[in-house]
């Protein structure tokens, strides 16, 4: 199985974006996850478009598109950008979630919805022909750091009964503290990519290839 390991680059040295852009492709990353928080649904803000843009210029790698803000559907069409290859809105904040799917479908991006902890699988079922990505919350959406949520590894089990079921295949993502103690039993419940932040990759000495090593180590 290809494993997707995605750095949340909300947690890296802006100062040193190119740097920063560029050890962690060297590290072994195979995307960059892009946080977008509009102090609304979430209360913080972080990258914005003109960071996204930067991102975008100097990346080697897919970027994929978190958008946590009221009624993504109103910016959606300024990521139309060569390397944004996915773009995740939470179904809870879409006032026509099919529309907005598929207004990414039809920029040629993949659509994905996210589940927070207390978001029911249903969201799921309902777009399960509209979606390329479903991405799980382990944490509560809008800072780094938390504790993660247990009850992740049973959510994910039962999407991946769900996909049995349906003969569905989608890219199945976690987000929130993933950490080494954790990663093997996620893959085993289903889950093949992951969103690295302050537990994993960018913790210690932010030796990203060192880091990314030991994590891939732990997922074996």
């Amino acid at each position: 199985m290809n494993i997707n390991y995605s750095p949340s680059m909300m947690c890296i040295d802006l100062l040193n974006l190119r740097l920063e852009v560029d050890h962690l492709a060297k590290a072994g990353c195979t995307s960059y996850h892009i946080d977008v928080m509009d102090g609304n649904y979430v209360p913080n803000i972080t990258l914005g478009l003109l960071d996204i843009k930067a991102i975008n210029s100097i990346s080697t790698l897919p970027l994929e598109i978190h958008l946590m803000v009221n009624e993504p559907a109103n910016i959606i069409a300024l990521l139309d950008l060569d390397k944004v290859a996915t773009i995740f809105v939470h179904p809870e904040i879409c006032t026509h979630l099919h529309r907005t799917l598929t207004q990414i479908k039809l920029m040629g991006k993949r659509p994905g919805i996210v589940l927070n902890p207390g978001s029911p699988i249903i969201y799921l079922e309902e777009v399960l022909d509209d979606v390329d990505a479903v991405m799980v919350m382990s944490v509560n959406p809008g800072f780094a750091g938390q504790k993660f949520i247990e009850s992740t590894y049973d959510k994910l089990q039962r999407i991946s009964e769900l996909l049995k079921n349906k003969q569905k295949t989608l890219d199945v993502l976690v987000d929130g503290s993933i950490s080494d103690k954790n990663i093997k039993r996620l893959i085993e419940c289903g889950a093949n990519g992951f969103v690295l932040g302050t537990a994993s990759i960018f913790r210690e000495n932010f030796d990203y290839e060192k880091n990314l090593c030991h994590l891939k180590e732990a997922a074996k």
